[in-house]
């Protein structure tokens, strides 16, 4: 999660859960213990530099429905190495190896 999106006293957990329960409608999201993934980078807006660090968390719902925001357009669920052939960020692919080398691909 983005520090710009959380609120003033949140976690970084908290923030997600948030944002979940927000753009998808998924309440029931427990966290995989022993997880976390920072990334930071920077981009350009409006000409100025921006600096962005986000926080990746490793989470599973028993939850199949969803119900996404005016934010997104769509959503999938995939096994994963089918989500992995989607990735097209270096960083993402990164992650999601760490993921499998916890034993994590289901």
């Amino acid at each position: 999660m983005s520090r710009e999106i959380s609120k003033k006293g949140e976690t970084f957990k908290q923030t997600t859960l948030r944002e979940i329960r927000e753009e998808t409608g998924i309440t029931d999201v427990s966290f995989i213990e022993g997880f976390e993934n920072k990334v930071e980078y920077h981009y350009q807006r409006n000409g100025e530099l921006v600096h962005k660090e986000v926080v990746f968390f490793l989470a599973k719902t028993a939850t199949e429905h969803v119900e996404i925001s005016h934010e997104h357009l769509g959503f999938i669920w995939l096994k994963f190495n089918d989500a992995l052939k989607k990735l097209t960020y270096k960083t993402a692919q990164n992650l999601m190896k760490k993921v499998s080398e916890l034993g994590f691909e289901t």
